[in-house]
């Protein structure tokens, strides 16, 4: 499950819970994966060269909305288990 590093560094508070809803929930833990692989491009543009600003830019705001998704989707989780 290491496919869910980069999300757990993110957010370490809500560990338990991001594990919990990837052994559950397969669309959640695809999120988690792209998560996982836009922060390693993220990673590897940012080592390559800071020409690719544009490039840089976009991965950065595609990693903000998935954080918002998986922040979202924990929440919605946690509304329905609380009710």
């Amino acid at each position: 499950m290491e496919a869910i590093r980069a999300i757990v560094d993110r957010f370490p508070r809500r560990e338990l819970d991001i594990r919990r809803r990837c052994a559950s929930d397969s669309r959640f833990r695809a999120i988690c994966q792209d998560y996982e692989e836009a922060a390693a491009a993220l990673s590897n543009w940012l080592y390559i060269s800071s020409d690719n600003s544009t490039r840089i830019e976009e991965y950065r705001s595609f990693l903000v909305e998935l954080e918002a998704e998986i922040l979202t989707q924990l929440e919605n989780c946690q509304a329905r288990e609380g009710s």
